[in-house]
């Protein structure tokens, strides 16, 4: 896919899931959300799928096991741990992942739940990733989601970020190719 069609495939990503979270608020029932009180804890698994909009081509399709803390009323700080495989115009690579994530609810309507999360980590891959870039690497994160509860302290979970990652120039600016993505995910999270 060229750099113009690349861009517009992400623009309809997230053009697509902001739709689908405002329409999911727009059907909530009146009922309270699920609390996500301070003090409580939850455990999250999800699958993402990354593309790069810039520079060479690279996805990563992988998977994510979280357990997050509720320090304040609506916001959670989530230690995860993620694998990845990257299709790159290089050598394949699998990558490992382990970050911390702060996840804050901005809003509640029925069984909905709409929030904000950032967050960044360490990464190590079995070839060099992106190509000409090496094994050891920084990631950070940002963007938007949503839950829905299933029932119970059972919740869907889904969203999308901006995702980067590079070696921020430990090796030297000519050792930093990064890449630049857009990061779809959905899974399931349980509070407690």
């Amino acid at each position: 896919m060229n750099g113009a069609a690349g861009g517009i495939a992400n623009r309809s990503v997230i053009t697509v899931t902001m739709g689908a979270i405002l329409g999911i608020a727009a059907l909530a029932d009146g009922q309270d959300a699920s609390n996500f009180a301070q003090g409580s804890w939850s455990l999250s698994t999800y699958g993402s799928y990354t593309q790069s909009f810039t520079g060479e081509r690279v996805r990563l399709a992988g998977g994510t096991v979280g357990l997050g803390y509720y320090v304040w009323e609506n916001v959670s700080l989530n230690a995860e741990f993620s694998g990845f495989h990257v299709d790159q115009s290089g050598e394949d690579a699998t990558l490992s992942d382990l970050g911390i994530l702060l996840r804050q609810h901005l809003f509640h309507r029925g069984r909905f739940s709409f929030f904000v999360d950032v967050g960044g980590g360490l990464t190590y891959a079995t070839h060099p990733t992106p190509p000409g870039g090496t094994y050891f690497n920084f990631t950070e994160e940002t963007g938007l989601g949503a839950t829905w509860q299933l029932g119970g302290n059972l919740h869907l979970i889904g969203g999308v970020r901006y995702f980067h990652l590079s070696n921020a120039r430990i090796e030297g600016p000519e050792r930093n190719p990064s890449i630049n993505a857009t990061q779809g995910y959905v899974g399931l999270m349980w509070s407690f």
